[in-house]
């Protein structure tokens, strides 16, 4: 058994048994890598959901994958959870991305996919889709409509004092640098993407993108990206729309996601530096013991 490397106030400390999530075996439908993850605390297990392919980007789909304690992990024999669509459908393609919340007995899921469309690939759009016990979900169609411009890493919260749901996602339209939008709704579909906002930290450089946020009592944490520069930042904010760096070399790491684990324990999922969208790309873990205030300003 490996036990969690012990850590000081501030420090980030890689699992000893990473990788807690690798690529399947040869002629699985994840061998090839995975990666994009969101992790959900229950009161006696955790749920991980991840996009793998067996061949590339272009075949990806969603897997479910749960553990009592965090650290160690078993794939759901019913993966992929969330497949790919029927012919003709808006994903037919492939499906990735996912992010999970559960609330209301209900596991909520938005996430990734795209088309062949006859052919010519259709830009990537956005889908929701619920789960009673987190491994049977019925897809409820796309909910986003992009005629032009494409859109990816789908993060959600769902915010206590307005009690409308923030969509942040990276706006992949190939215009360089690449935008964080965040897009609002009074439910969990009806995002109006068409009054987006752009989303800017003051004090970093633009162009970031795997965004992972959440609110702990009055305040937002965000994790953010970029797309192979290997390092992520965190960022605070008042309510969600104006936002400051705070770390921006909080570790060096690709796709982080955080969850709260317990008061003062916090774990981070992420893929490890230049892996993201690379064969053999896997999950790994970080665990921090410590306040998120003492966080700030570290490293910058």
């Amino acid at each position: 058994m490996h036990d969690a490397a012990q850590n000081t106030a501030g420090d980030w400390k890689e699992y000893s048994g990473n990788p807690i999530l690798a690529p399947g075996n040869r002629s699985e439908w994840d061998q090839w890598a995975v990666m994009s993850m969101t992790a959900v605390k229950m009161r006696e297990s955790f749920h991980l959901y991840y996009e793998g392919g067996a061949t590339g980007c272009g075949d990806l789909r969603i897997g479910h994958a749960t553990s009592r304690d965090g650290l160690h992990w078993t794939k759901d024999p019913a993966n992929p959870v969330l497949d790919k669509g029927k012919p003709g459908e808006w994903d037919d393609e492939a499906t990735w991305d996912p992010f999970v919340i559960f609330e209301d007995g209900i596991f909520k899921m938005w996430y990734g996919g795209q088309s062949v469309g006859g052919g010519k690939l259709a830009g990537y759009q956005c889908g929701y889709a619920t789960s009673r016990d987190g491994v049977h979900f019925v897809k409820h169609g796309k909910i986003s409509n992009f005629a032009h411009g494409e859109m990816a890493d789908m993060h959600v919260v769902h915010d206590r004092k307005s009690g409308r749901y923030f969509m942040y996602y990276w706006d992949r339209n190939f215009k360089l640098p690449q935008k964080l939008r965040l897009a609002r709704s009074p439910n969990e579909t009806d995002f109006d993407f068409d009054r987006s906002l752009s989303v800017s930290i003051e004090g970093e450089v633009p162009g970031h993108r795997y965004t992972h946020v959440w609110q702990e009592g009055d305040k937002w944490y965000m994790l953010y990206g970029f797309e192979n520069k290997g390092r992520t930042g965190y960022a605070t904010s008042p309510n969600g729309l104006h936002w400051a760096a705070e770390n921006k070399n909080l570790i060096s790491t690709e796709d982080a996601e955080m969850l709260k684990v317990a008061p003062g324990r916090y774990f981070l999922f992420y893929c490890p530096a230049g892996f993201q969208d690379k064969a053999g790309c896997d999950i790994r873990l970080a665990i921090y013991n410590g306040r998120l205030d003492d966080l700030t300003g570290q490293r910058k």
